[in-house]
């Protein structure tokens, strides 16, 4: 049955090469997950959609760490997924810029107030997250500024307090912050700063050393805090050999908090592109409008280009979309309204843009189904969405 699958989606691709009549006839990758590529004449666009049972759908993380990246067909054949897409905003090193949690597990704090999909035991949502965390040593508690990333640097911005220039979301601007506290996991897969500052090693909830920056990893079997600022002041005072750590990771939406534990997946991006059936672009307030920038709003928002969309239907159905761009003659792209536009079309209620331009792939049995548009082919990502079987 495979094989006929696959053969299957291989005349489907050749047909769009050609010349695809529009709308397509939807394909049964497998049980809940259906490919339809469509082309619309007037541009044209070039368009894939996933309709896709919540149930079936994970996040993956590039490299299974932090550090690196890692193209969405190569995610797709090492999981064996049925079908996906490229996931959130990331950095040069890998680093995911925004909200990613996968399975339970905080990978990437958000960028405060921007719109994320969350999978979870009620479905799938679109939602602004924004995230609280602590950590509590010999009764002393101080927060936690972020996970998974380089002190002081706050990618996009929309950190915690403190943040130069600004802790609005801001699309252009790496804000900094002198005074951090972040937590790392072996899942960061890099070596954490040298220089300055104070590093706490925990393992199963005690502080196991205290230790100068530069000294070590990350514990393969624990935990590491490095702080500096005041936050170098809370683990010299408090941190003491063998003091027991509590720790506290919140997510919340709508001022509720998540179980985090019971999230298959949230994965940042924005705007958010529709609320309740109706379009409502969130750039600005999400940080795509950056004033120092102007031209910015054209190019990402009000500009034609790639993108890669993800939408809930009434019914409960993910949408995960993606239409090419830059590419005269063969696909034009698509503005953020028009994206909106889109997925109301194809039957969202709530939708969210996902990262785009030359990240956007789709992957159907690991074969690139779309044309990135990058000259040198598919990009590698942070971290992609599939249908896992």
């Amino acid at each position: 049955m495979r094989i006929r699958i696959v053969l299957l989606i291989a005349a489907i691709t050749a047909a769009i090469a050609v010349a695809l009549p529009a709308p397509a006839t939807a394909v049964e990758v497998a049980p809940g997950v259906a490919w339809t590529p469509v082309v619309r004449e007037q541009g044209p666009v070039r368009i894939n959609v996933l309709e896709l049972d919540p149930a079936l759908v994970h996040g993956v993380l590039s490299n299974n760490r932090i550090a690196g990246r890692e193209r969405v067909s190569s995610m797709g054949r090492r999981t064996d997924a049925v079908a996906g897409v490229n996931g959130g905003y990331f950095g040069p090193s890998g680093d995911p810029v925004g909200v990613l949690a996968i399975d339970g597990a905080l990978l990437s704090e958000p960028v405060d107030g921007r719109s994320a999909l969350m999978l979870g035991p009620g479905g799938a949502a679109v939602a602004p997250i924004r995230f609280a965390g602590s950590v509590t040593i010999n009764g002393e508690e101080r927060p936690i500024d972020g996970v998974e990333r380089t002190r002081g640097l706050i990618p996009a911005c929309g950190g915690r307090g403190g943040d130069v220039p600004t802790a609005r979301p801001n699309a252009v601007l790496t804000c900094t912050d002198s005074s951090e506290l972040i937590l790392l996991s072996p899942s960061y897969g890099a070596r954490p700063p040298r220089e300055g500052g104070v590093e706490a090693v925990l393992r199963d909830g005690t502080v196991a050393s205290v230790r100068a920056p530069g000294t070590g990893p990350v514990p393969r079997d624990g935990l590491l805090l490095t702080g500096t600022g005041d936050a170098a002041g809370f683990l010299r005072d408090a941190a003491l050999p063998r003091s027991q750590a509590e720790i506290e990771l919140t997510l919340t939406s709508a001022r509720r908090p998540l179980d985090l534990a019971q999230q298959t997946l949230v994965v940042g991006g924005g705007p958010r592109l529709l609320r309740a059936g109706h379009v409502a672009v969130t750039a600005k307030a999400e940080g795509f409008a950056p004033p120092q920038a102007p031209a910015f709003y054209g190019t990402f928002v009000a500009a034609r280009q790639p993108r890669t969309l993800a939408g809930v239907r009434a019914d409960g159905k993910l949408l995960l979309v993606t239409v090419d761009g830059r590419r005269p003659g063969w696909s034009t792209g698509m503005t953020l309204p028009e994206a909106a536009r889109l997925m109301r079309s194809l039957g969202a209620r709530d939708a969210v843009n996902l990262d785009g331009g030359g990240s956007t792939t789709m992957t159907v049995r690991g074969e690139v189904v779309n044309r990135p548009s990058d000259r040198t082919g598919e990009r590698p990502v942070s971290d992609g969405v599939y249908a896992l079987p």
